[in-house]
């Protein structure tokens, strides 16, 4: 799903498909967690960063159920400790979660979800 935003959304600098080594959260693979994940380097975002923080990541579940779970934790969470740890923006397409940093504008933003098609 990665691969297809990037001809779409112009300021994709990078994908990096997730393994486990890289997988800083522990999570790919796990039950009711990601089966795979890409993180996309934006060049609105910290340059050399991985994750939400290098500009956005897609997560792909076993099913829409799991990916409205992820979505609504990381949402409650953030949303707990306030924007100082940060913002995103979720799309959720099936069992597609498209997670965009906050830190990206929201014209950005709008590129991402009409590539995504959410």
């Amino acid at each position: 799903m990665a691969t297809e935003l990037k001809p779409k959304v112009l300021s994709i600098t990078g994908i990096t498909p997730v393994t486990e080594a890289l997988d800083s959260n522990k999570l790919l693979g796990r039950p009711n967690q990601y089966t795979s994940a890409a993180w996309i380097a934006d060049s609105g975002a910290t340059a050399g960063r991985t994750g939400i923080e290098g500009g956005a990541v897609v997560e792909v579940f076993a099913n829409a159920a799991d990916g409205t779970a992820r979505s609504e934790y990381i949402l409650g969470v953030l949303k707990k400790a306030g924007p100082a740890f940060g913002t995103e923006w979720h799309h959720l397409k099936g069992n597609v979660l498209l997670r965009v940093s906050g830190v990206l504008g929201l014209s950005v933003n709008d590129q991402y979800t009409a590539a995504f098609g959410s």
